[in-house]
């Protein structure tokens, strides 16, 4: 049976330090109608919006780790571990793929939140 370290150890990990997370947590959805009259015709619109700001879509090949090298373009089956370094939280949004994740600062943070990022590759 493997230990957490020799399991971490087994794959392919980066640490990507200071990583500015801007991105915030999409608020609601709203249903709207609306009533136009244009040239005589009347017709009523049905719709649906998000407000607010949504999550950063962050790619692996962008990322840097602390040794200054470029993360690969794709991981298999990753997973990303968010160290805070302030009062303020970030957390992932959804599920990382491949290629990258989306990640989301608390939102009532007034600006940018830094963090450290953790990626490990879990293989197969």
């Amino acid at each position: 049976m493997l230990s957490a370290l020799s399991h971490i150890k087994a794959h392919r990990v980066w640490f990507v330090p200071k990583f500015n997370v801007w991105g915030t947590p999409g608020s609601e959805d709203i249903d709207y109608l609306v009533v136009e009259t244009v040239d005589s015709v009347n017709g009523v619109l049905f719709g649906r919006a998000a407000l607010g700001d949504d999550s950063q879509p962050v790619k692996f090949e962008d990322l840097t780790d602390f040794r200054g090298n470029t993360l690969p373009s794709t991981i298999l089956n990753p997973r990303v571990l968010v160290r805070q370094k302030s009062d303020y939280t970030a957390h992932i949004v959804g599920d990382e793929f491949p290629t990258g994740f989306h990640i989301a600062r608390q939102a009532d943070a007034t600006g940018p939140v830094t963090v450290d990022l953790l990626i490990v590759e879990m293989g197969d």
